[in-house]
């Protein structure tokens, strides 16, 4: 499934951005203040110029003894963000990003220009019911042979019983 035709995609709230000269301070009261766990800093096209994560306020600012209203996030973002576009695979990208151990993937469109943003977490609520799913039917295959596993052992010890009664 191609993540533009994901559930959720067109309905969630669009993703947070800065420009890379405002103020780490800024990021953090709305990260705080929304409850999100990274921003996206774009250019004034729109493309991603960097990310702001929970870990880099953590890491970077609060690890590094940073002024946080002096600091612009261009000094502490990532840069070199990996971003998917809108008509990749989601599945493919929730594979990506479990091997990789990163949790927040901006989504781009053909232009390069940011989206959306979908986590860990997204990806995970919409697999869920497949693997749901299939985990139940091979619970229900397994547990249908040891039902007839036990059931022939079950009638191969009554027939021995049988026997040896007569």
């Amino acid at each position: 499934m191609k993540i533009k035709d994901s559930a959720d995609f067109n309905t969630k709230a669009k993703p947070v951005t800065f420009s890379p000269d405002e103020t780490v301070r800024a990021a953090l009261d709305v990260m705080c203040e929304k409850n999100i766990g990274s921003i996206i800093a774009t250019h004034e096209d729109g493309t991603i110029a960097g990310i702001v994560t929970e870990r880099d306020m953590m890491i970077r600012v609060l690890g590094n003894n940073v002024n946080p209203d002096e600091t612009k996030l261009a000094a502490i973002m990532s840069t070199g963000v990996r971003a998917a576009n809108e008509d990749d695979d989601l599945v493919d990208w929730l594979r990506t990003m479990s091997n990789e151990r990163f949790r927040h993937l901006p989504v781009v469109d053909n232009d390069g220009k940011l989206v959306n943003m979908i986590s860990q977490g997204d990806l995970v609520a919409h697999t869920w019911p497949d693997l749901y799913d299939k985990i139940r039917h091979d619970l229900k295959d397994r547990v249908g042979r040891v039902l007839q596993v036990l059931l022939v052992a079950l009638t191969v010890a009554t027939l021995g019983l049988i026997a040896f009664n007569l």
